[in-house]
């Protein structure tokens, strides 16, 4: 595998992540700094909270936004590895629509041991599906959820060797290439989180696989309580340490909002999405610390965020649109989200489309 300090293709790691999706042109003028950031960054979680819709009225909605006029922000389905089966026998919405991404979660362990007894069982799910439905679907990617115990308890050598244990399951399968994303539990800490991505970054460096491509982060910003959503100085810490190891991660939960606000439903402020793609971009691009980071996702000021033609701006510090463009193929790759509507009706309360 390509070192980080090689002179490999930019983005070479991932940015299969953000092709093979039906792009529709915008019928709407949003700016292209705009396009840039949002292009392909929704993963539709509509079966998961608060949503919580069942698989048939899911895809149809799916089905639905990607022959809109907004399709150009949606980016993966996200379906648990254990009802892939009964999304293949939905086809119908979809036969139309060309392939599909699809991002898979790999079924749930209970430590260490259960975590690496049950990869095998994910990584069949998936390449049986591949298998019955591989012309209208694109499995993608693989979400694991490392656990609890190692990531708090444990030196990131036994994190890495659950990370390589996932590796080595997909290189034993047929699958085409995959990306895996490892979650650290509930982001107890900047240093837990820290290590699990350190541990990421030692595994990348070690060989490429055929099948498992170079492994990412995945970071829970929120879910139904206050407790779940991380600290801005919590989310500056991985999105920081990601960077430094050039590790690419995606978001999910919580991001509902295009900027930070409070919001009664869970009793505390919740993460705005371009709140967090923009730290991720000023991350990349202009090695943005964790205070200014910290202050990027703190700001609750839609003003402060400017886009225009040639790139984007927050309280004058500016990206150009290859700078957005790098940094979305190199560091961070999407965010889910359980509502399509919500954010696109937000979006155009800003003026934005």
């Amino acid at each position: 595998m390509c070192p980080r300090n090689s002179a490999c293709r930019p983005g070479w790691r991932y940015d299969h992540l953000l092709k093979g999706i039906m792009q529709p042109s915008a019928t709407r003028s949003p700016a292209r700094s705009l396009q840039a950031l949002l292009r392909n960054a929704l993963d539709y979680a509509g079966m998961f909270p608060p949503a919580s819709l069942a698989l048939d009225e899911a895809i149809r909605d799916y089905a639905r936004y990607r022959s809109g006029p907004d399709a150009w922000l949606l980016s993966h389905f996200i379906c648990p590895a254990n009802r892939l089966a009964d999304l293949g026998s939905r086809l119908s919405p979809l036969s139309h629509a060309g392939p599909l991404g699809v991002s898979a979660l790999g079924l749930q362990s209970t430590g260490p041991g259960d975590f690496v007894d049950r990869l095998p069982d994910s990584v069949q799910l998936i390449s049986s599906f591949e298998t019955s439905y591989g012309s209208v679907f694109r499995i993608h990617a693989i979400e694991l959820a490392l656990p609890s115990d190692v990531v708090v308890n444990e030196d990131r050598d036994e994190i890495r060797r659950l990370i390589d244990a996932a590796a080595e399951a997909i290189e034993r399968s047929s699958l085409p290439a995959i990306t895996p994303f490892f979650e650290a539990g509930k982001l107890p800490g900047t240093e837990v989180t820290r290590r699990t991505i350190r541990a990421i970054a030692d595994h990348n460096d070690t060989g490429r696989g055929v099948r498992c491509l170079p492994a990412a982060f995945k970071l829970r910003t929120g879910g139904v309580t206050a407790e779940a959503f991380p600290s801005v100085e919590q989310v500056a810490g991985v999105i920081s340490a990601c960077r430094d190891y050039a590790v690419a991660f995606k978001c999910t939960a919580g991001l509902h909002h295009p900027i930070r606000r409070y919001h009664e439903s869970v009793g505390t402020e919740m993460h705005g999405f371009l709140n967090v793609l923009a730290a991720g971009v000023l991350a990349h691009a202009q090695s943005a610390n964790e205070v200014d980071l910290s202050a990027i996702l703190a700001d609750g000021d839609p003003s402060h965020f400017r886009f225009d033609a040639d790139g984007l701006t927050w309280l004058g510090k500016r990206v150009t649109l290859e700078g957005i463009a790098e940094a979305r193929r190199e560091l961070i790759v999407s965010f889910g989200s359980c509502s399509f509507e919500e954010p696109l009706e937000d979006l155009r309360a800003l003026g934005l489309l």
